[in-house]
């Protein structure tokens, strides 16, 4: 079991890993960051936002979006392979107009996850 955390080189990405890793170490449980980010540095990026994590969980993996998927459909697909106990992924506000023309990232997931999911704000504390 572990903690999966869609992870990308934004603030909101940041915010997810932060949170993830402070539950991967409530819970006692492995983090496992997929890379989601467009960068094409084979994960090094995110290898890099894992080490800096202050307090470090006792592993972390990170894992890489396969090419072409998109974004959610690799965290979904994530899940039953890293036996998520728990799914963090952070999110933005967005108008009225842009969630209706382009959907809601966080609600497909949540809506797709078989595991929980946590949606944390960039920005926020507590």
């Amino acid at each position: 079991m572990a903690v999966l955390v869609g992870w990308s080189g934004t603030v909101e990405g940041a915010a997810a890993l932060e949170r993830g890793a402070e539950e991967a170490l409530l819970r006692g449980l492995p983090l496992a960051v997929l890379d989601l980010s467009t960068r094409d540095d084979s994960g090094e990026a995110a290898r890099r936002a894992v080490a800096e994590l202050d307090p470090a969980p006792s592993s972390a993996e990170v894992l890489r979006r396969p090419e072409q998927q998109d974004p959610v459909e690799a965290l979904l697909d994530a899940v039953p392979g890293a036996r998520a106990q728990l799914v963090v992924i952070g999110t933005r506000r967005r108008s009225p107009v842009g969630k209706f023309l382009m959907g809601s990232t966080a609600q497909r997931i949540i809506l797709g996850s078989d595991a929980p999911v946590l949606v944390v704000k960039a920005g926020r504390q507590g």
